[in-house]
């Protein structure tokens, strides 16, 4: 467990902040977030992501915050990660031409690399950020939509939680 800000620290007018590590077991990968996220239930699923091809995690938090992750059966060299990242950012501004969206981002700070990028949509109050990264070469796609409010606060909690991604359960061993 790492503390990512201490409400008690000097000038911080933030909680406190413990990322615990979480196991993404259907796509194979491990993270680590903030405490308190739980997996959605299937009612609300239901109405949150009704179409045919939901993401097969769906994780919540009691403030709002949505991380999904699916697999894109896709294989991608690590290295073609960014490359990979353009083109769903290139999809995602044909799909949704009304949003704001960020240049592609590479983080490489972690075990995998992570190319990312974000999405204001201002017609419902929340920010989006998409992440794109590989395991065994299969490429895996994470959202993270949080409330704008609190958007510096997200930003800076998944760009953290990014180099903590590494190969987790059968698909680190090769067997899945």
């Amino acid at each position: 467990m790492e503390q990512f800000c201490m409400e008690e620290s000097e000038g911080c007018t933030q909680e406190s902040i413990r990322f615990i590590p979480v196991s993404l077991d259907g796509v194979g990968l491990q993270l680590e977030l903030p405490e308190g996220f739980y997996q959605m239930e299937e009612d609300r699923q239901h109405r949150y992501y009704p179409r045919k091809g939901r993401p097969e995690i769906i994780l919540e938090n009691g403030s709002g915050v949505q991380i999904t992750a699916q697999p894109l059966n896709q294989k991608v060299e690590s290295a073609r990660i960014r490359f990979a990242a353009e083109e769903v950012c290139l999809l995602t501004k044909e799909m949704f031409p009304r949003y704001e969206i960020s240049p592609v981002y590479l983080c490489r700070e972690g075990k995998l690399p992570t190319g990312w990028f974000q999405m204001e949509m201002t017609d419902i109050k929340a920010e989006h950020i998409k992440a794109l990264s590989t395991v065994k070469e299969r490429l895996v796609l994470l959202t993270f939509t949080y409330p704008a409010r609190a958007s510096a606060k997200w930003r800076s909690i998944v760009r953290q939680s990014f180099r903590t991604f590494r190969e987790s359960g059968d698909w680190a061993d090769g067997t899945n």
